[in-house]
């Protein structure tokens, strides 16, 4: 086999072994913390990652998504110009809400743990920045090394040592091994952009119109990522407002089992498929992308269910070891958990779909919608229903959206020409 072939094919075997590591190493320190510290601290840790994936979209405004987009075409030395300008803009806001953070702790006495939160934030921003630049760059390996650093390396150094030192149990320490691991991911894209123009970006001066324009550019794709994120994050909140803390890590327990089917699907399936559908419609337009659709759509459909199915089992095969028996008290909703975050699989499907067909405001119109909808959803049905009304929530808000984003992509109207169904 030549060389080059073989470097291509160990730097694949490492990405996925990384990504499946990542995966991995989430789900098992929602179980470490549900076993070793309790319930209540695991509702905390969830709360925490729902602001720290939350607060990247809302403080980038979207600009990240032009700015990534163009670092294909551009120039190195414009990148890093780009690139000066809009962190430069994201670490004042960040300095800003920390400001704002730290005087309400110390005005209110609220939880130190949360200024903790925001600089974790601050350096997750950063991260997922350059793991978008890096692979639209075309360098997969060294953005899947920066990921591992992030999501895996630091779960598996702070795991042992929390269980061979019972002291380390606390989510202070929790959450400054997490803020080591992502640091040291943007200390090696320090490391691996230093011969980089940076010195020359940052001589010239602030341009202020840069980012005003930029936001205005990028204001559809921010309602859209706000909707997508709001869609995934702000049920932990309100499961915490109506249920209280512990209730929340029992959530939070099972979604993060329902979560590793969405990930390891997003990751095995729907990012193949994403290139090809946008050759399908860049080369045949709306007809042959109905077609690749209708393939794909049944390919997640089977890869939804088989990997639910496996995650499911091997939960159960885990619950035991936690020794919290309210976890084990909800089964009814933790399968409704796991079919909702399925069909959301389904329903990202279609947002996909419609996004490599260039229908971006439909695509943000009915993730805007999903938000909403579930939303009221929560709202209405966990007063009544507890954690069984959150499953439930997700099930029938995704469902919806599903059956919704079907019609807009196998319509007649959407080709002209009457399309082929799925089933």
């Amino acid at each position: 086999m030549p060389a080059p072939i073989n470097k291509v094919l160990f730097s694949s075997i490492l990405i996925v072994a990384m990504r499946a590591s990542i995966i991995a190493c989430k789900f098992g320190l929602a179980i470490f913390i549900g076993r070793y510290l309790d319930l209540s601290s695991l509702g905390l840790y969830g709360l925490a990652a729902g602001a720290v994936s939350l607060g990247p979209v809302v403080i980038g405004m979207g600009m990240v998504h032009l700015i990534m987009r163009d670092a294909v075409t551009l120039s190195l030395r414009q990148v890093t110009i780009d690139l000066r300008h809009y962190w430069s803009f994201t670490t004042s806001v960040y300095a800003l809400v920390l400001t704002c953070v730290v005087l309400i702790a110390i005005t209110f006495g609220a939880s130190e743990l949360w200024s903790l939160v925001i600089v974790i934030m601050l350096f997750e921003h950063f991260g997922n920045d350059v793991f978008q630049l890096l692979s639209n760059l075309e360098r997969p390996l060294l953005a899947n090394v920066s990921a591992f650093l992030r999501g895996a390396a630091w779960i598996l150094i702070y795991v042992p040592i929390a269980i061979w030192e019972p002291s380390f149990r606390s989510n202070a320490f929790l959450f400054e091994f997490w803020l080591g691991g992502s640091v040291s991911a943007f200390l090696l894209f320090v490391w691996a952009s230093r011969s980089w123009p940076w010195k020359a970006a940052f001589s010239f001066p602030f341009k202020r119109a840069w980012i005003t324009t930029t936001i205005k550019k990028a204001f559809v794709i921010y309602v859209s990522d706000l909707s997508f994120v709001g869609s995934l994050y702000l049920d932990r909140y309100l499961v915490t407002l109506f249920l209280g803390l512990q209730l929340a890590g029992v959530y939070f327990l099972y979604w993060s089992a329902a979560a590793a089917v969405t990930t390891f699907v997003s990751i095995a399936v729907l990012q193949i498929q994403r290139p090809r559908l946008i050759k399908a419609y860049h080369d045949g337009g709306a007809p042959a992308h109905q077609q690749l659709t209708t393939k794909f759509m049944k390919t997640t459909i089977s890869a939804t269910a088989v990997f639910s199915v496996a995650v499911g089992c091997a939960f159960y095969v885990v619950l035991p070891f936690l020794k919290q028996p309210s976890a084990a008290d909800y089964q009814a909703a933790f399968w409704l958990i796991m079919a909702g975050m399925g069909m959301r699989n389904i329903a990202d499907f279609g947002a996909m779909a419609l996004f490599t067909s260039r229908r971006d405001k439909i695509m943000t119109f009915t993730n805007l919608a999903a938000v909403i909808v579930l939303t009221i959803a929560q709202v209405l049905l966990l007063p009544i229903s507890g954690l069984y009304g959150a499953g439930a929530a997700i099930l029938f808000t995704f469902s919806a959206i599903t059956l919704w984003r079907y019609k807009l992509l196998f319509s007649p109207a959407s080709s002209g020409t009457q399309s082929r169904p799925l089933f």
